[in-house]
C-alpha cells in the first residue's frame, strides 16, 4: 500500500518513520509523485498538481492518442460516455473544470449509446488539449492567523438542467486558506419548482460538504476561523437561508436542508452574496462557451 505523509513538522515525519519501524516501510522522500497524481512545489506558487501522465496513458488505452483537442471538454449538443472511470479519478483528483461533463457522461454509464461515446471523445480531446494544466494548492496569509484558518464554500445551480426529469444540477466549490480543497458536482434529488429553491438545495449540499471537512479540520487540530463563509449568487436564496420563516413557495424542500438556516442563526456560518461572474462553482453546474471556462478555470486554481 502507498501511504502520503503529510505535517508542517519535519520532526513529526521522522517520529512516524520511527513508529512505524515494526512494519517494513520504505521512505521515498518529498512526494513527487502519488497514486497516478503528480506533485511539484514552488516557494512563490506552492503545492502543483497534475495527471498528464494518465490523461496520456488513457487516450492511448482508447484509441484517442491522436485526436485533435478542443477548447471545451463538452459541447452544446447532447454527447455522452464511455472510459467514464478514467475521467472521474481525474476530475476528482485535480480536474474540476472537467467534472460536469464527466457527470452529464456517467448519467447512461449502465447502457452506453453512439451519442456516449461521442461525449466520451470529446472530453478525452479536451483532456489532450490541456493534460498539462496544473492544480494549484497555495495559501493566502490573509485566510490563516491566530483566530484560525478560513474555510469557505460556493454553491451555485443549474436550474430543472436535466431536459428528462427537469431536475436541478449543484455544484459547490470548498477552499481552506484560500486553496480549493474538494469540489462537488451531483443531481438534486427532489425537483425544485424555482430557482430560488434549486440554490437554496445546493447551498445547503455545500455546506454538509464544508463541515464534514470542518469537523475534520478540528480533529486533526487545526483551529477553524468563525464564522465560515457560505458564497450564494442568489438573493432569493440568500433572504430564505437567513430568514426566519420559510415561503409558502419553500416549505416542500426535505427537512435535512434547512440545518444550513440554524448554522446562519447561530453565527457559525455567514451567508455572503456573490456576483455570478465571479461565481467559482459555476464551471460544475452546465455547458459554457471556452472563455467562459478559461477564467473560471483559473478561479478553481487551474
Amino acid at each position: 500500500d502507498d501511504i502520503l505523509v503529510t505535517t508542517t513538522s519535519v520532526e513529526k515525519v521522522d517520529k512516524f518513520f520511527q513508529d512505524m519501524q515494526v512494519v517494513e516501510l520504505k521512505d521515498l522522500g518529498v512526494v513527487s509523485k502519488f497514486l497516478g497524481v503528480a506533485f511539484s512545489y514552488d516557494e512563490e506558487d506552492g503545492w502543483a498538481l497534475d495527471q498528464e501522465q494518465v490523461i496520456q496513458d488513457m487516450l492511448v488505452k482508447f484509441g484517442l492518442g491522436k485526436a485533435a483537442p478542443v477548447s471545451t471538454p463538452i459541447g452544446g449538443e447532447q454527447d455522452g460516455e464511455a472510459p467514464v472511470g478514467s475521467f472521474l479519478w481525474i476530475s476528482r483528483c485535480t480536474r474540476p473544470n472537467i467534472s460536469f461533463a464527466v457527470h452529464r457522461a456517467t448519467r447512461n454509464s449502465h447502457a452506453p449509446r453512439e451519442a456516449d461515446w461521442r461525449l466520451a471523445k470529446r472530453i478525452a480531446k479536451y483532456l489532450k488539449g490541456t493534460k498539462s494544466i496544473k492544480f494549484v494548492m497555495n495559501a493566502d496569509e490573509n485566510a490563516m492567523g491566530e483566530d484560525g484558518v478560513l474555510v469557505e464554500a460556493y454553491s451555485d445551480a443549474d436550474y430543472a438542467a436535466d431536459k428528462k426529469d427537469r431536475k436541478t444540477v449543484s455544484g459547490g466549490v470548498v477552499m481552506m486558506a484560500g486553496a480549493v480543497v474538494a469540489w462537488m458536482c451531483k443531481k438534486q434529488a427532489c425537483v425544485a419548482l424555482s430557482t430560488m429553491e434549486s440554490e437554496f438545495v445546493a447551498a445547503s449540499q455545500t455546506t454538509a460538504r464544508m463541515l464534514g471537512i470542518i469537523e475534520c479540520l478540528k480533529e486533526i487540530g487545526i483551529k477553524v476561523r468563525i464564522p465560515s463563509l457560505l458564497h450564494v449568487d442568489n438573493q432569493a436564496a440568500i433572504a430564505q437561508l437567513e430568514g426566519e420563516d420559510t415561503t409558502g413557495h419553500a416549505k416542500h424542500i426535505d427537512t435535512r436542508h434547512k440545518f444550513v438556516k440554524d448554522f446562519a442563526k447561530k453565527k457559525v456560518l455567514l451567508i455572503n452574496y456573490c456576483e455570478s461572474k465571479k461565481m467559482r462553482a459555476d464551471v460544475l453546474t452546465k455547458v459554457l462557451p471556452a472563455p467562459r471556462l478559461v477564467e473560471l478555470r483559473e478561479l478553481v486554481m487551474l
